[in-house]
């Protein structure tokens, strides 16, 4: 079903939103930004009195609630984590490519194109990329929570990595491989934990049961 866009404002954000993934800050131009939305031109500076950067800024946090959908469509509950992480890639797979193949992260897309006067849009940036490896972190069967951290940061560097082989490629496979693989590491992972759970269960000796 199509999302609705029904005021003026919310059609720059999501012109805005589409255009960062598809070519980064450079190709969100304001009149850019008007054309693809259809909304007035002499409008959008009654909306984004701040121009460009809050504009742009509005996007990001947009694009920003989406990434936690990513990881829940994986980490539904029912799966291990291992297999989490393979379904969360191949979902991601699977969206990259009925997309048209052509579309990264919007925060990804204008981190890369960051520039030292840009501190308002990379403090979003980092807050965006830190809210959504918290939200991996909390799922992961790791017990330290430096180690955990890390992982979770390396899972969404991975996704972030395959949006750029993939847009390269052309097609998701860079997303099912990474997946692959990660998902290899947590199964490792959970196997050890559950053999030395099994190991920490008190054992039976013959003869300790009353007949």
């Amino acid at each position: 079903m199509a999302e609705t866009i029904a005021s003026p404002r919310d059609r720059f954000i999501a012109a805005t939103e589409t255009m960062l993934r598809e070519a980064g800050m450079a190709a969100a131009g304001i009149k850019d930004v008007a054309v693809r939305s259809g909304a007035p031109i002499g409008s959008l500076y009654h909306y984004f009195p701040g121009g460009k950067t809050q504009l742009v800024g509005e996007a990001l946090r947009r694009h920003a609630t989406r990434l936690p959908l990513i990881t829940a469509r994986g980490f539904d509950g029912k799966r291990t984590a291992a297999a989490a992480v393979q379904a969360m890639f191949n979902a991601a797979a699977d969206g990259f490519e009925r997309g048209g193949a052509d579309k990264g992260c919007a925060v990804g897309a204008v981190t890369l194109d960051l520039t030292s006067d840009d501190a308002a849009l990379r403090t979003i940036c980092q807050k965006a990329f830190d809210a959504w490896v918290d939200d991996v972190a909390a799922r992961l069967p790791v017990p330290d929570p430096r180690a955990r951290r890390s992982l979770a940061v390396t899972i969404v560097g991975a996704i972030e990595g395959s949006f750029v082989l993939a847009r390269a490629g052309g097609n998701g496979q860079p997303f099912r491989d990474a997946g692959k693989w990660l998902s290899v590491l947590l199964a490792g992972i959970e196997g050890k934990r559950a053999r030395r759970s099994a190991r920490r269960r008190p054992s039976r000796t013959p003869g300790s049961s009353k007949s």
